[in-house]
C-alpha cells in the first residue's frame, strides 16, 4: 500500500520544489503541489474548488486508496519540514505554519477522525452536492457560452451520475463503525435527492440537450437514484442500533482548535467566552424588552421594518434589501466595494440541504472557477407571519431580519470578503479557508450595523441581534462538551433551546449539526474576539490615517486565513500606504 502511494505520488506532482529554489519559492511549488495533486486524485475536491478537467470523474474509494493518501501527506510533510525558513521574514514563516496546520488537518482525518468510517449516508450524499454544484455552474449559451461547451458540461454530469453506483458501493464497504448520529441526519439529506435529481436537474437536461443525450442522461440518473435509494433504506433499516460515536475526546478536541485551527484558545476558554456572550445576550434581550414596554410597541415585523412579501415577491425583496446593504456601506464608509465585484444570486435552498442548512447561506464564487457569482440561498418560512409572531430566531420574516442575514452572508461578510481573498497572489494565502476569520468577520458586522445606523432606533433589530448572541454563546459551550462527551445529544438540545429561543426540534437539529463538525461553531465567537481585539490595536497605535474603513480594507487584504497569523501581519504593515497592501493582495 504505501508503496502503491509513493509511485502515484510521482505522477501527480508534477513540478515539485528543488533545493536551490528559495524558501517562498519551494513553500507556493509544495501549496500548488497539495491542491491540483490532491484534486486530480479526488475529483469531487476538484469540482467543489472549481478546477477543471475532473467533473465527469470519480476515485473508487478503497483501503488502498486511503494508504495511498496517508503515505502522500507524510511525503508533503517532510518535504515541508525540509523548507529552511528560519531566519527568513514573517510572511515566509507564516506561509510555511499555515501549510503544517493544513497538512496536519488532511493527516489526522486518516489517523484521528476517521469520518469515512462512520458516515454510510457520506458517499450519496457527496454525489448529489457535487452534482448541484455543476448543476449552479452549467454554461450557458444565453451568456455567451458554446453550444459545445454546454454539451460537455451535461456529458460530465452524465458521466459522474453513472459512475456514482460504484463510488458509493466502494465507500460504503469503508464504514465499519457507522455512527447513529451520522446516518440519521444524512438519511434526512438522501431523501431530499430525488427532488433536485428528478425536478430541476431533469428539466434543464430536457431543456438543453439532443433527445438521445437525455436518455443517456436519464439512465444514469435513475441508477444513480436508485443506489441513492438503497443507501437510505440500509441506514433506515440499522441505525437505531449504531452507537453514537461523533464524540472524539477533550485532548483531539484541543489539539485540533491549537495545530489546525492556529487559535491561542482551548476548550475551557472558549466556553468562558460562550458564556459570556449568553450572559450579554440576555442582558440586550431584557434592555430591548424594557424599551418596547416603555414604549408600547411590539416587538417583531411593526418594528423591524415590515413584513417581508411572501411567495413569488420574496426573492426580488431579498435582492432589493441587498442592494440596500450595498449602497449602506458605500455611503458610510464602511469597506471598499471593488467594482470587480460579481453578482449575488438569491435561490430558494434545494431539499437535500435544508436538513442541514435550515436557514440562509452563502456559496461564494469557486477558489479556482471563472465564475464570479454568488448563490444565497435562503428557506422561507412555511408561514411568515406565523414565524413573526414566534419571534423565530431561525426565521428572516421581516426587513431588519433579511438584513441582518444578509450582511453577514453577503454584502460586506461571506460573498464580499470569500469573493476579495481568493485573488490573493500568494498562493498559500489564497487557498486558506479559516472559519474563524470568515465567520469572524460576518459576526462582527451584525452589531457593528447595529450601532452605525442600519435599522435606525428599530427595536427588532436589536433584539434579533441579541438572539443571535445567544446562538453562538450556546453553539461555543455546546460545542466542546459534545465532542468531548460531556454533553449527550439531549442534554445539549435541552440547552440550546433554553438559551437561544430555538424551538425543541430546530434546536435538535442545530445541535446535530454541531456534533457532526466538531471546532466550527466556535468559529463565530472566537474569530470575532480576536478580530476586536485586533482592531484595538490598531486604533490604539496612533497612526494619523486609522479609519475604520481604512481597517477594514486592510484586513481584507490577508487571504482567509487565522487571526493569529493576520493579526501581528497586519500590525506590521500599518505603516504601509493602504495601496501598497491592497496592490500586493489583489492578483486578478
Amino acid at each position: 500500500m504505501a508503496i502503491a502511494g509513493a509511485v502515484l505520488f510521482m505522477t501527480v506532482a508534477v513540478a515539485p520544489s528543488r533545493a536551490t529554489d528559495r524558501p517562498d519559492q519551494q513553500l507556493q511549488s509544495l501549496a500548488r503541489d497539495m491542491t491540483f495533486g490532491w484534486a486530480k486524485l479526488h475529483p469531487l475536491v476538484a469540482t467543489q474548488l472549481g478546477i477543471p478537467g475532473e467533473d465527469g470523474m470519480l476515485d473508487v474509494p478503497s483501503t488502498g486508496e486511503d494508504a495511498r493518501d496517508l503515505a502522500l501527506i507524510l511525503k508533503w510533510e517532510g518535504r515541508l519540514s525540509a523548507i529552511p525558513v528560519a531566519g527568513e521574514d514573517r510572511r515566509i514563516r507564516d506561509d510555511a505554519t499555515l501549510l503544517r496546520a493544513q497538512l496536519v488537518s488532511m493527516e489526522r482525518q486518516y489517523t484521528v477522525y476517521k469520518t469515512d468510517e462512520r458516515d454510510y449516508s457520506a458517499p450519496g450524499n457527496a454525489i448529489v452536492g457535487a452534482v448541484f454544484t455543476q448543476f449552479q455552474h452549467l454554461p450557458r449559451t444565453s451568456e455567451g457560452a458554446s453550444a459545445s461547451a454546454v454539451r460537455a458540461a451535461w456529458d460530465d454530469i452524465t458521466s459522474r451520475l453513472a459512475r456514482a453506483p460504484a463510488y458509493m458501493s466502494a465507500a460504503e464497504t469503508l464504514v465499519t463503525e457507522p455512527g447513529r448520529l451520522q446516518g440519521t441526519v444524512g438519511a434526512k439529506e438522501l431523501a431530499g435527492a430525488p427532488d433536485f435529481l428528478t425536478h430541476a436537474l431533469s428539466d434543464a437536461a430536457r431543456a438543453q440537450i439532443p433527445t438521445a443525450a437525455f436518455r443517456r442522461f436519464a439512465a444514469a440518473r435513475d441508477a444513480a437514484l436508485r443506489a441513492i435509494a438503497r443507501e437510505k433504506a440500509y441506514i433506515d433499516a440499522h441505525a437505531a442500533r449504531w452507537p453514537e460515536n461523533f464524540s472524539i475526546g477533550r485532548q483531539a478536541y484541543d489539539a485540533m482548535l491549537r495545530d489546525e485551527q492556529l487559535l491561542p484558545y482551548d476548550a475551557a476558554a472558549i466556553e468562558r467566552m460562550g458564556a459570556d456572550e449568553v450572559a450579554h445576550g440576555w442582558a440586550q434581550t431584557y434592555w430591548v424588552q424594557h424599551l418596547a414596554r416603555e414604549r408600547g410597541t411590539p416587538i417583531g415585523a411593526v418594528t423591524g421594518g415590515g413584513l417581508a412579501p411572501g411567495g413569488a415577491a420574496l426573492v426580488p425583496y431579498y435582492r432589493e434589501q441587498i442592494a440596500h446593504l450595498r449602497g449602506f456601506v458605500m455611503a458610510h464608509h464602511i469597506v471598499d466595494v471593488p467594482s470587480w465585484l460579481g453578482r449575488i444570486d438569491v435561490v430558494e435552498t434545494p431539499a437535500f440541504l435544508q436538513p442541514v442548512s435550515p436557514g440562509a447561506s452563502m456559496n461564494s464564487p469557486r477558489l479556482f472557477a471563472k465564475e464570479t457569482t454568488g448563490f444565497y440561498f435562503i428557506t422561507p418560512p412555511a408561514s411568515l407571519a406565523q414565524a413573526a409572531a414566534q419571534l423565530d430566531p431561525n426565521e428572516d420574516f421581516d426587513r431588519d431580519r433579511i438584513l441582518s442575514t444578509a450582511a453577514h452572508e453577503a454584502m460586506p461578510g461571506h460573498f464580499l470578503q470569500l469573493s476579495t481573498a481568493r485573488r490573493h497572489p500568494d498562493f498559500v494565502r489564497r487557498i486558506q479557508g479559516s472559519s474563524s476569520f470568515a465567520e469572524g468577520w460576518a459576526y462582527y458586522g451584525e452589531e457593528m450595523f447595529v450601532a452605525l445606523g442600519l435599522y435606525g432606533d428599530d427595536l427588532d433589530a436589536r433584539y434579533y441581534t441579541a438572539q443571535w448572541e445567544r446562538v453562538r454563546g450556546a453553539r461555543a459551550i455546546v460545542d466542546g462538551k459534545l465532542a468531548s462527551g460531556e454533553m449527550t445529544e439531549a442534554q445539549a438540545a435541552d440547552f440550546f433551546a433554553a438559551q437561544t429561543g430555538f424551538g425543541r426540534e430546530a434546536a435538535r437539529e442545530a445541535v446535530d449539526g454541531i456534533a457532526l463538525g466538531p471546532g466550527y461553531v466556535v468559529s463565530y465567537t472566537v474569530g470575532r474576539q480576536q478580530l476586536e481585539l485586533l482592531e484595538h490595536a490598531y486604533f490604539s497605535a496612533g497612526n494619523a490615517e486609522a479609519s475604520l474603513e481604512d481597517f477594514h480594507d486592510r484586513l481584507l487584504c490577508y487571504g482567509t486565513t487565522p487571526l493569529s497569523i493576520v493579526g501581528p501581519e497586519l500590525l506590521a504593515d500599518r505603516s504601509k500606504p493602504l495601496a501598497a497592501v491592497r496592490a500586493a493582495a489583489h492578483a486578478l
